[in-house]
């Protein structure tokens, strides 16, 4: 899928409150209140949330096609990949 399609699915699914939250975020970069730097930083917040929403998301769809490893696996991978001691 691509990033569109992961985006309008993502969309499609998200509650009405959260789609409406962000039309008023949209609506208000209208208004010369904020500082340009404080709108941009909040839109990348904003940005940043729905991205993590839409990784998630997609992790667990993978996961329930069988795609994913169990946690445990995929700690011990990293425990070793980085070194970290077993836990006493």
């Amino acid at each position: 899928m691509t990033l569109k399609e992961l985006l309008l699915q993502e969309i499609n699914s998200t509650p009405n409150e959260q789609i409406e939250d962000l039309f008023g975020f949209v609506k208000s970069l209208k208004a010369p209140t904020k500082t340009p730097l404080a709108t941009y930083r909040e839109l990348l917040e904003r940005i940043d949330y729905l991205e993590a929403i839409v990784g998630i998301r997609k992790g667990l769809d993978e996961f329930d096609q069988g795609k994913g490893i169990p946690a445990e696996q995929a700690l011990a991978t990293l425990q070793q990949k980085l070194s970290i001691p077993p836990r006493p």
